[in-house]
């Protein structure tokens, strides 16, 4: 089976190398926010993970970064219901997005969230 956009080459070592020591630098809880306009200044890259609830954005975070509770994972969908910002050294940002789909959150939270 073909895919229907072409593969991006291998990194260089010393590329592979730098991604590397990106995340596993220095990282620090900037802050949570649901309104977009209490996101940080736009001064440097951002890395976003967004996905559907419960597929382990927040894990897949604590596993790039080395650190088990960086991000707060939990078996239950719908937990983090705010954008989460870190910032990994002076260099990027680092934010992890609330999922979509299925959340176990009451109804008032829900819609509260529509309307960032």
């Amino acid at each position: 089976m073909s895919l229907p956009f072409p593969l991006a080459p291998d990194p260089t070592p010393e590329a592979a190398e730098r991604g590397r020591l990106l995340f596993a630098g220095p990282v620090t809880f900037v802050k949570g926010v649901v309104a977009m306009s209490r996101l940080p200044p736009a001064d440097r890259p951002e890395v976003c993970f967004a996905g559907r609830s419960n597929v382990g954005k927040s894990s897949l975070i604590n596993a790039l970064t080395g650190r088990k509770g960086l991000a707060r994972a939990s078996n239950t969908p719908g937990r983090t219901q705010e954008i989460n910002i870190f910032a990994l050294g002076e260099s990027h940002y680092l934010a992890d997005l609330p999922g979509y789909g299925f959340a176990q959150a009451p109804l008032a939270k829900v819609a509260a969230g529509r309307r960032c």
